[in-house]
């Protein structure tokens, strides 16, 4: 029933996600405008960096005082500044973005558009995010 079809739907979108991702990866390959940089003490964010992400777990719960090892002094206004740690919702990375002036997108919103997207899918509802971002907020006591 409904179950083996959805799990068929999801199927299909991950073959198409996998070949969509050798696709882009021989599109990326040509584009030698990035730059792979080994990183060895405060990484130092190169002036006109648009988006920075915290894809590791540094700063997850239980270890909230840990730090991203990033010199703070090489972020500017303007830049995004994601962390996608969402307990707790506003890491050390994100404190020291938001004082820096950049826009800053944290794991918990990260976390509550996963979530609603899931819900969605498998519920056909549309659920509220405000209230998910509310109840994940109070449950990581952000």
């Amino acid at each position: 029933g409904r179950i083996k079809n959805k799990k068929e739907e999801l199927t299909q979108l991950l073959i198409q996600s996998q070949n969509e991702r050798l696709k882009n990866k021989n599109d990326f390959e040509k584009n030698k405008d990035e730059e792979v940089t080994d990183w060895d003490g405060d990484f130092s964010v190169p002036p006109g960096t648009d988006i920075v992400v915290n894809a590791t777990s540094i700063g997850l719960f239980p270890d909230v005082d840990a730090r991203v090892p990033l010199n703070i002094e090489t972020l500017e206004p303007g830049m995004v500044v994601a962390d996608v740690i969402p307990n707790p919702p506003r890491t050390r990375l994100v404190r020291d973005a938001t004082e820096r002036g950049c826009t800053v997108l944290d794991g918990l919103g990260m976390l509550v558009n996963q979530g609603v997207v899931g819900f969605r899918y498998w519920t056909g509802v549309d659920p509220d995010p405000e209230v998910m971002r509310a109840a994940l907020h109070e449950v990581f006591g952000g």
